[in-house]
């Protein structure tokens, strides 16, 4: 672990894209509906790959880069900036990825190459998008149908296991430069590869970002947001490149997988 942060606290803009894109997103929100929710006792594991965000660990949509901050309090007018920001970090997604291949390889990292590689793979990142709100939407609808409650439930587990079993998906669109379909295979190929290893990162990532959740819930104010959107990139950061190095590591060992 000490190697992983030495990495990421020598490459700083691995810190600075997440943390300028949370706090520009959570201003946007105060602007629009201003400070929402309260303390409560709430938890969210996140399964999100890719550049951090508090939004993927709090169940409040405070921030304007998901998909459940345009609820029935907001106008249409105002999804405008939630759909921008969603595009922004569909590109954001690619540059970021790219940088922390970078980091693992040795090689330098740059604002130049994070735009670059974002404009290369933003297109592929919202067809991702896509492909899994409407399968997560059609599953819990489908199960809640027959089974209520509990296909709820049910649902939620199928998506964790289908989640863990393609957790390299997103960095084989950009590391390997696939389309979204045979990016979904070639991660499953590096995920029976390395089951071990990166069910053990799995579960590091979803024990701290519980812990941060359930931190941020209990601790709900505008205070603990600014300090959770730094935390956040820190701790998120250091397993975005636990999870590279393995990918790395494998391709090393197995060549292109294919």
């Amino acid at each position: 672990m000490k190697k992983i942060f030495r990495l990421l606290f020598q490459n700083p803009l691995l810190l600075i894209y997440p943390i300028v894109l949370d706090a520009l997103s959570f201003a946007i929100g105060l602007m629009i509906i201003g400070f929402i929710g309260a303390p409560s006792t709430s938890m969210r594991l996140i399964l999100e790959m890719g550049i951090p965000s508090v939004s993927y660990v709090s169940n409040i949509p405070q921030f304007v880069n998901q998909m459940q901050f345009m609820g029935d309090t907001v106008s249409v007018r105002a999804w405008i900036p939630v759909l921008i920001m969603l595009l922004l970090m569909a590109f954001a997604q690619g540059g970021y990825i790219a940088s922390v291949r970078n980091v693992v390889e040795g090689s330098p990292i740059s604002i130049g190459q994070f735009m670059k590689d974002g404009k290369r793979n933003w297109v592929r990142f919202i067809f991702l998008f896509m492909i899994i709100t409407a399968a997560k939407t059609a599953m819990t609808t489908l199960l809640a149908a027959f089974l209520g409650v509990i296909g709820l439930f049910l649902s939620l587990v199928v998506f964790v296991i289908l989640r863990i079993l393609f957790i390299y998906v997103e960095n084989c669109i950009v590391v390997d430069q696939l389309n979204v379909d045979a990016a979904f295979r070639q991660s499953r190929r590096y995920f029976k590869a390395s089951s071990f290893n990166t069910t053990g990162i799995v579960i590091a990532m979803m024990v701290s970002s519980a812990i941060i959740s359930l931190v941020i819930h209990r601790l709900w104010s505008p205070a603990a947001i600014i300090v959770a959107i730094p935390l956040c990139a820190v701790v998120l950061s250091a397993i975005q490149i636990a999870f590279m190095q393995q990918m790395c590591q494998v391709k090393r060992l197995h060549g292109s997988m294919e």
